[in-house]
C-alpha cells in the first residue's frame, strides 16, 4: 500500500532531535550531496518521512529516518519508544509521518596523510530532525467536510473568547493540558457599537462551534485569504493550539498572515478524507 505523506504539525521551531548514524549510513548521507564537498562543509534543509520498523530483528519499535528514500539515521532507542505509538497509528491510518530535517557535512584529508598510497578521507556529518512532543504531532479532530485549504503556519495569536462556555472546549482538553486541531475561519458581519456601523471580522471555529473573534485590525490580514478562497468554493482551515482546562483555557491560533503567504499560494485544495473507523479512533481515543 503507497502512503499518503502527512507533515506532522508538532511545536517544534527547529531541527533538535537527534539522529543516530552508524557507518552504513554515512554512504546514503554522503550521496545526498555533490561531490566535491566544500571545504567549509555543506549543509542541506528538505523533510525526512519517519518509518517504524516493526519487523527490525534488533529493537520492533525503532523509527528509521529516510530522506529521498534512503536511511540516514534513528531516533534514539528511548525517543524511538515515545514516538513509536502515534507513527505506528498514522502508518495504519495509510499516511506517512514527514518532518523538517537538516543534514551538514564536512570531508578532508586526514593531517598526518603524506600524499602517498591510498587516499584516505575523514567524512563528518551530523543528521536532526524537528520533531515536537508525541502528543502534539497530530490534531485531534478531523479535517473541516469537504474543500479546504490549511494555512501555512504563523506566530501564534491568542484568540479573544472568553465567552466561550466551557462546553464548547471540553472535547479538546486533554491530560497534558495541550493539542493541536483543525479550526476553520470565517468573514461574518458584527456591529460596531462605538462608530454605529458595520464591520466584517474573522470568527474562528472549531467543529464548526465558534471559538472567538478575531480584532478588526486582525482580521484585516486574514480577509484577503478568505474571501480568496470563499470565491473557489472551499473553507479557509488553520492550526490552533488549546490549552487549559475547565477552570481556565485559551485558543491560540498559528496560520500565516495574507501578507505572509507564498507566491505560489495556494498549492492545491484539500478534501477531507472518507472518515474511516481508525480516523475516528485516532481522532477521539484521547478524549475518551
Amino acid at each position: 500500500m503507497e502512503l499518503i505523506p502527512f507533515s506532522l504539525w508538532g511545536d517544534a521551531l527547529w531541527c533538535g532531535q537527534e539522529v543516530v548514524r552508524e557507518a552504513p549510513h554515512e554512504q546514503a548521507i554522503r550521496s545526498l550531496f555533490p561531490d566535491p564537498i566544500p571545504a567549509r562543509g555543506a549543509d542541506l534543509d528538505t523533510e525526512a518521512d519517519l518509518v517504524p520498523e516493526p519487523h527490525n530483528r534488533f529493537d520492533p519499535r525503532s523509527i528509521a529516518v529516510r530522506v529521498q528514500g534512503k536511511v540516514v539515521g534513528y531516533l534514539p532507542r528511548d525517543d524511538a519508544h515515545r514516538y513509536h505509538p502515534v507513527l505506528s497509528e498514522l502508518v495504519a491510518q495509510g499516511l506517512q509521518p514527514r518532518v523538517p530535517c537538516h543534514l551538514w557535512v564536512s570531508e578532508w584529508e586526514p593531517a598526518d596523510w603524506d600524499g602517498k598510497g591510498a587516499q584516505g578521507t575523514e567524512f563528518h556529518a551530523s543528521v536532526a530532525v524537528a520533531l515536537g512532543q508525541p502528543h502534539m504531532l497530530v490534531p485531534v479532530n478531523l479535517p473541516p467536510p469537504g474543500s479546504f485549504h490549511l494555512l501555512p503556519p504563523g506566530s501564534g495569536i491568542v484568540v479573544p473568547g472568553s465567552e466561550v462556555h466551557p462546553d464548547v472546549l471540553a472535547p479538546f482538553f486533554r491530560p497534558e493540558g495541550e493539542c493541536w486541531a483543525y479550526a476553520t475561519m470565517h468573514a461574518i458581519e458584527e456591529e460596531d457599537s462605538i462608530q454605529d456601523r458595520h464591520r466584517i471580522v474573522v470568527e474562528i471555529r472549531l467543529d464548526d462551534e465558534p471559538v472567538g473573534r478575531l480584532s478588526a485590525r486582525l482580521s484585516a490580514e486574514f480577509l484577503p485569504a478568505i474571501h480568496y478562497l470563499a470565491d473557489m468554493r472551499a473553507e479557509t482551515a488553520a492550526r490552533v493550539a488549546v490549552r487549559g482546562d475547565r477552570s481556565a483555557s485559551e485558543v491560540i491560533l498559528y496560520a500565516a498572515r495574507s501578507h505572509d503567504l507564498p507566491a505560489t499560494w495556494p498549492d492545491g485544495l484539500a478534501r477531507s478524507p472518507v472518515a474511516s473507523p481508525q480516523w475516528h479512533y485516532w481522532a477521539t481515543k484521547e478524549a475518551n
